[in-house]
């Protein structure tokens, strides 16, 4: 059999020219003094703050947990949205009023029985 011979200069390809990379300039440089100027004027403009520890107090509003499922929770949620109510309590207390402007008189006299009794019960 024959032997094969490979030429491998064939396989080479010359290679690409490369063209020269410029070196770029910074538009600004950094300036120590300028820098020391810009943080004395920004400490001038800025008045420390007060801070207050802890949570601010609300006066006499309390409040009381309650367990709602996520459900319950996205659909409280998506009518805070809707109705443009600025927090989830008022939008829950919006949504009871028209349940209750809903009642009838037997189940509004069945309401304010119960609610008079959890008031006393809290008490």
């Amino acid at each position: 059999m024959a032997k094969f011979e490979f030429n491998k200069s064939a396989k080479k390809k010359a290679p690409k020219p490369i063209t020269e990379t410029k070196i770029s300039k910074p538009k600004e440089t950094y300036d120590p003094v300028k820098m020391t100027k810009q943080v004395e004027e920004d400490h001038q403009q800025e008045r420390p703050k007060k801070k207050h520890p802890g949570r601010p107090k609300s006066g006499r509003k309390s409040y009381q947990t309650v367990r709602l499922q996520k459900k319950t929770v996205l659909k409280i949620n998506a009518l805070e949205n809707a109705l443009s109510v600025a927090t989830q309590d008022a939008t829950v207390d919006q949504a009871i009023e028209r349940v209750l402007n809903s009642l009838t008189g037997d189940e509004k006299r069945a309401y304010e029985l119960w609610l008079e009794m959890f008031e006393k019960k809290e008490k």
